[in-house]
């Protein structure tokens, strides 16, 4: 430590430094932490100072500290003592008069708005909002208990499993923060139970009528439509991702003698996706970011006809774009009827609305999931090509689809091998026999 004006520190006084509590010794030495505290000698006042940490205000962001005064070193190093005793399990001050609607609004501010993306903050502040703040908001956070938490688990969240497991998870990470902060002396989500899980839920897989039908549905009012759905089952990209999508992105090869098309590839490195709404504003903002994970970055390889349909698209989109006066250019393959970007929910509402009336039981999100069948029925690709084409973050998810979309087929051929087995044993002449 350094020596700041008329302040003396410990290590400066070698006959004292030897009975100092706590003290950190040699080049690996660091900062006390909380509660450890210190004592040292103030020249000027001619007195000892034992002084003890306590954290940070949350309200204010200033070090709180605890200082005692006495004439002699001894009497400092008692003076120590009981300010440890004292504070140990001491929480911060006006801890008491916070309620936990409070420090979940400072929590998702504070700790949450700087690394997540809109997005995801938006998923975080509705189920915050909805779920957490009415039912246990105005409980001081003192005074929030594990039960309190668990009945909102097991009450408007006992059939909703998926959204129980992301608040569970939410309500531990603000509660362990409010713990670390000395805000709770412990934390009271680390036990907190699940609804029973439900079935997971059957991929319906689109069978080429289903493709074939949606891309050529003619009364669509996007006007991309075909080309739409067309680059979704070359690519099996997510839904912002596609929306995202812009002519910068698309490289198509010609042969420089022929002028045909000889290979094209398609670079998906953005995301579109709603923020949070505002009181003021009939729709939520649209961001434009990165995609959902670095592995979404990626280089997806076009097939040669693809490469035509975009072409033939394009022209389409020009044509259009002629007759519309207002028309905003931004880049954007697909676009609204202005050239503006699309809203994901808008496209994904008219999907499951569209589905309905075809009869058609796949979801978008398993018209991904279809990329991931197709490459898993061919001899070509394995769990590593898969990953790469689909952008996860990590092979367990891959596998996770993989798994979850081979049930069937293992089914059936568990149920094949087991015929062809049990007519092997009644075509025994000794079974035969013994049926008789």
């Amino acid at each position: 430590m350094t020596t700041q004006n008329n302040l003396t520190n410990l290590s400066d006084l070698s006959n004292a430094q030897k009975k100092a509590p706590g003290k950190r010794r040699g080049k690996h030495s660091g900062k006390r932490a909380d509660h450890e505290g210190s004592i040292y000698y103030w020249k000027t006042k001619k007195l000892w100072v034992a002084s003890i940490r306590l954290g940070q205000d949350p309200k204010t962001g200033k070090e709180i500290r605890k200082k005692k005064y006495a004439h002699t070193q001894q009497e400092a190093l008692e003076y120590l003592e009981n300010l440890r005793e004292k504070y140990t399990d001491a929480i911060q001050v006006d801890a008491d008069h916070m309620t936990t609607g409070q420090w979940i609004e400072t929590w998702l501010n504070l700790y949450i708005v700087p690394k997540v993306r809109a997005s995801t903050f938006n998923l975080y502040y509705g189920l915050m909002h909805k779920y957490a703040i009415p039912r246990i908001g105005h409980i001081l956070l003192s005074k929030l208990t594990e039960l309190d938490i668990q009945a909102v688990i097991y009450g408007p969240l006992r059939n909703k499993y998926r959204s129980a497991c992301m608040f569970r998870i939410l309500m531990m990470a603000l509660l362990k923060k409010a713990v670390k902060a000395r805000l709770i002396k412990y934390n009271p989500a680390v036990d907190l139970e699940l609804p029973q899980k439900p079935p997971k839920k059957k991929f319906c897989k689109p069978s080429p009528e289903d493709w074939k039908t949606l891309i050529e549905y003619p009364n669509t009012p996007f006007y991309f439509w075909r080309w739409f759905i067309l680059t979704e089952y070359v690519t099996g990209a997510r839904l912002g991702e596609l929306l995202a999508l812009k002519w910068e992105d698309v490289n198509i090869i010609k042969d420089s003698r022929s002028g045909q098309i000889t290979s094209g590839t398609l670079h998906i490195q953005r995301a579109l996706y709603s923020g949070l709404k505002k009181d003021s504003e009939k729709n939520s903002p649209l961001f434009i970011g990165g995609t959902k994970t670095p592995q979404g970055n990626r280089v997806l390889p076009l097939p040669v006809d693809f490469c035509y349909e975009l072409q033939r698209y394009h022209k389409v989109q020009l044509e259009h774009r002629m007759l519309v006066p207002n028309w905003q250019e931004n880049g954007f393959i697909f676009t609204r009827i202005d050239g503006r970007p699309v809203r994901p929910n808008t496209v994904s509402c008219y999907f499951a609305w569209l589905r309905n009336k075809l009869g058609i039981q796949s979801t978008f999100h398993m018209l991904r999931h279809d990329m991931a069948s197709r490459m898993k029925n061919s001899s070509h690709f394995d769990l590593k090509d898969i990953q790469a084409q689909l952008g996860h973050a990590s092979i367990k998810i891959t596998m996770d689809i993989y798994t979850h979309l081979d049930e069937e087929t293992q089914q059936n051929k568990v149920g094949q091998w087991l015929e062809e087995d049990l007519t092997n044993l009644l075509d025994n002449p000794t079974a035969k026999q013994h049926q008789l």
